[in-house]
């Protein structure tokens, strides 16, 4: 073996063994279930057939035992035969050809070589140099069962020799014409292994025949000193597992072929395949025609029609800038833009092309797509109010230059239209939405709102920046004093020309804080009527007083009585009844709707007012050694339901101090100071509400 040939294998295998290694990263082998598969192809004088297995174990178990091909003729001058005739093609099994056969067929075939050391790595080397490894020790080295599956097989499908060699190919020679063949292949023993290997099959005949397809969308981009060949792989995928390239620098008298092997689809991506095989070559030199070719060769080892032919020249790179130099207004409002490009680079350059942006450093777009390449000025009108220009030149390579922006500013001192329309609402959590029309001027840049809490107060800023956009979203505190917000707006053109203040636009803040409640100062309760006096509420947006009722121990609701406006504060009610007690109780009611806390009800009860006979035994003795005072009384009246005791001292005022059941008849008092005056009045309660007269004594302690 030759030293380049050598170090062209190591070099191939290396690069096999990155790919590889990164598609075991991301898929296992091994997972399908173990089963040969089988596919062929008819020529005009035979038939090929091309197999293997699934997983690396089966491969193993298939290289030891070999495979068997029997033929069943199931289809004969179109007509299918009721009892198929059968022929084993294979004598023997068919296995890898044993390891020293090898050797030879390794020596020229860089292939033969990578499926040698797959199957025989332990054994099987051939030496690289003085002193090295054998040439494929350093795949040896990395080797695991798995990657010895994947290279033989992938040798296997690059050439259809090595496949033979492999024991995976077969070329049945002896074919009827108007005959159509069932071919099973399967492992030849199948007894000691473990998981069954299911047998595989093709069906086809001499009446399958049909020419190889042309690759497809041959296409060439050519460069600085190079060729960029693209084609689809894709559609062809079945059809053929290599390519081969053939290049032309006579004008297409004579093609000669790039490299030594053909060209394979290496690392084909599992998501999102590319469809689309590529391939560089150099040049020798540019400006001068070069024409491509390619052909596919079929996992048999056969050689399709060649592509179209795709020819160019390579081009020297454009590798000048355009300079924007000056620029001069005209009256007429246009500007001409002036640049300077260095003449050495003309004869690389295809055309310049103008582009135009509002900022510096923002989107530039295409004004003026072609302009010759000899101009170095042009006239541009329709200005905006800041103008950013680049020239862009470009090369007959495609590439682009582009030269720094240039800023064109015409004179502009009119604003734009005053801002109108303006809507706003303010919803319950203090967001604030407005709304106005939109100013319409080519030279439009935005607005600055401006917020109050008073009409007549100096208004502050709320936009940062001047806002493109005619509505803005604001929030303010709604608990607050303040019960309105205003607001203006401001419209700037590019030249920061503003227009003058917009109407002031004026928003209710919502109302989320409850009236004060009212309270009860007074009531008078006759036989007919009960009146009642309260002080309003002195919230100011206070707008209504309401007043409730129910009766004492009742299941209904209250009831409303009557809405009083404000500043009403009283009210007779005759629609009670004698006996009853009620309750009474009072709510405000602001501008929004919003409802103060009820005030604690006011218990009620109408009496008749029917005279009652005086309390005539009412006595009182005085213990000052043992510190009390006894009262006693004696009351015969009927439907008394309990008897009320005030009690004073000194000069103050009575206020109520016990409440006693009807059956009570006495009571001690022991909250006592010596030398007070104590007054006591009792007072009998009727069931209907009616009172006896009170009975009053006087008492020293």
């Amino acid at each position: 073996m030759n030293k380049s040939f050598r170090n062209l294998v190591l070099s191939f295998m290396l690069l096999f063994l990155t790919v590889i290694s990164k598609a075991y990263a991301q898929k296992e082998i091994g997972n399908e279930p173990a089963e040969v598969k089988a596919i062929a192809t008819v020529t005009k004088k035979n038939i090929m057939l091309r197999w293997g297995v699934t997983t690396p174990t089966a491969w193993k178990y298939s290289n030891k035992y070999g495979y068997i091909i029997e033929r069943r003729t199931i289809v004969k001058d179109k007509i299918v035969l009721r009892q198929p005739t059968v022929k084993i093609l294979t004598t023997s099994p068919l296995k890898p050809k044993p390891m020293m056969e090898w050797k030879e067929f390794t020596e020229r075939n860089t292939n033969a070589a990578i499926a040698a050391q797959a199957l025989y790595g332990d054994q099987f080397e051939v030496s690289m140099n003085e002193g090295g490894n054998g040439i494929l020790s350093v795949i040896n080295q990395a080797q695991v069962f798995e990657q010895r599956f994947t290279f033989a097989y992938y040798a296997a499908d690059q050439d259809f020799e090595v496949a033979k060699f492999s024991g995976l190919a077969f070329i049945d020679d002896d074919i009827v014409e108007g005959e159509k063949y069932l071919y099973t292949i399967k492992v030849a023993s199948t007894e000691n292994f473990k998981y069954k290997i299911k047998k595989g099959g093709v069906f086809i005949g001499s009446m399958d025949y049909k020419p190889l397809p042309e690759p497809q969308e041959f296409v060439g981009v050519f460069k600085d000193k190079t060729a960029i060949l693209s084609w689809n792989f894709q559609i062809l995928k079945r059809y053929y597992t290599n390519y081969i390239i053939q290049k032309s620098e006579d004008g297409g008298k004579s093609f000669k072929s790039l490299g030594n092997t053909p060209i394979a689809n290496f690392g084909e991506k599992e998501t999102n395949p590319s469809n689309r095989m590529m391939y560089v070559d150099s040049l020798f030199q540019n400006n001068k025609a070069y024409k491509y070719r390619i052909k596919g060769i079929s996992p048999f080892g056969i050689e399709g029609p060649f592509s179209n032919i795709v020819s160019g020249k390579g081009v020297d790179p454009l590798i000048y800038n355009p300079f924007l130099t000056d620029l001069s207004f005209q009256d007429n409002g246009s500007v001409i833009l002036n640049w300077e490009f260095p003449s050495q680079g003309v004869n690389t350059l295809k055309k310049f092309e103008l582009y135009r942006s509002d900022t510096p450093k923002g989107k530039y777009l295409l004004v003026n797509p072609s302009i010759a390449k000899n101009l170095r000025s042009i006239n541009i009108n329709n200005l905006q109010a800041i103008n950013y220009y680049k020239i862009v030149a470009i090369g007959y390579d495609g590439s682009r230059r582009e030269s720094f922006p240039k800023m064109v500013q015409p004179d502009d001192n009119t604003p734009p239209a005053v801002p109108f329309g303006l809507t706003g609402t303010i919803d319950s959590l203090g967001v604030v939405k407005i709304n106005w029309n939109k100013n319409v001027e080519v030279d439009f840049l935005g607005y600055r709102v401006f917020r109050a809490n008073l009409k007549n107060d100096e208004f502050t800023q709320i936009t940062f920046k001047p806002i493109p956009n005619s509505s803005i979203i604001d929030t303010v505190n709604i608990k607050t004093l303040n019960k309105k917000i205003y607001y203006k707006v401001q419209a700037f053109d590019k030249r920061y020309n503003p227009s003058a203040f917009s109407q002031v636009l004026e928003l209710k803040r919502p109302d989320i804080v409850p009236p004060t409640s009212p309270i009860f100062t007074s009531f008078e309760a006759n036989v007919n009527n009960v009146r009642l006096n309260w002080v309003c509420s002195t919230s100011d947006d206070a707008k209504a007083t309401l007043l409730y009722r129910k009766e004492a121990g009742s299941q209904l609701d209250w009831m409303l009585i009557r809405e009083f406006p404000l500043p009403v504060n009283k009210f007779e009610d005759t629609s009670v009844q004698t006996g009853k007690t009620y309750l009474y109780t009072v709510i405000t009611v602001d501008e929004s709707g919003l409802e103060s806390e009820p005030i604690r009800p006011l218990k009620i009860t109408i009496s008749d007012n029917v005279a009652k006979d005086p309390i005539k035994k009412f006595n009182g003795i005085v213990n000052r050694e043992s510190k009390y005072i006894r009262l006693s009384w004696n009351y015969n009246a009927k439907e008394v339901k309990e008897y009320v005791l005030y009690k004073a001292d000194g000069e103050n005022q009575p206020t109520l101090f016990k409440i006693f059941t009807d059956k009570t008849k006495s009571f001690t008092d022991r909250q006592l100071l010596v030398n007070t005056k104590y007054t006591y009045l009792l007072q009998a309660i009727f069931n209907s509400g009616a009172k006896s007269p009170l009975k009053k004594i006087n008492l020293n302690y």
